[in-house]
């Protein structure tokens, strides 16, 4: 998250503590959690799946794109090594060749790049979409009166953090979803 969303969320935060802390809610207990939504990612069910699938997407393109890099070596390690030897035009079309390559190559990496950041930004959305569920559900069937996520507090004790159980909870709720 951005560092000013992040600045805004937690002056909101805050504000909203310091309204309920004044206020009659105050008397009763309020129940208030927080949530580590990085370890969520990292150790439920959906979020091994996400990066198994999405490391698997980076991993063959990669293995694309070292597959180009090497044929380009090899053009130019023949062009070095027989160089000399070549008639001119033969020379002149291995060094197109070569150009051409290398250039479908930097087009290679840069298509690879954004294809790459457009799964990954699609499956953070469709996490996200499936955390706040999680998130609201917990909230309330455990009766809370706020769940923030770690990141936009300042600090929080342990005795607060609800990460683990958040957890349980999504992978009851999403056991294994398809991709």
């Amino acid at each position: 998250m951005h560092r000013p969303i992040r600045s805004i969320l937690t002056v909101v935060t805050v504000l909203v503590l310091g309204v309920l802390a004044s206020s009659a809610w105050a008397q009763t207990s309020l129940k208030i959690g927080v949530f580590d939504s990085q370890r969520i990612s990292e150790e439920t069910i959906e979020g091994k799946r996400i990066q198994a699938v999405l490391g698997a997407l980076r991993d063959a393109k990669q293995e694309e794109i070292t597959g180009q890099e090497q044929a380009i070596g090899e053009l130019q390690q023949r062009l070095s090594q027989q160089g000399l030897s070549l008639s001119a035009e033969t020379r002149a079309a291995l060094e197109l060749d070569i150009q051409r390559r290398a250039l479908a190559l930097n087009n290679a990496r840069d298509l690879a790049t954004r294809q790459l950041q457009l799964e990954v930004q699609a499956a953070e959305a469709r996490f996200n979409e499936k955390l706040a569920v999680t998130v609201s559900r917990f909230g309330q069937d455990e009766g809370f009166a706020l769940l923030l996520e770690l990141g936009v507090t300042a600090w929080a004790s342990n005795s607060v953090d609800v990460t683990t159980a958040i957890i349980d909870l999504f992978d009851r709720m999403y056991p294994a979803a398809n991709p």
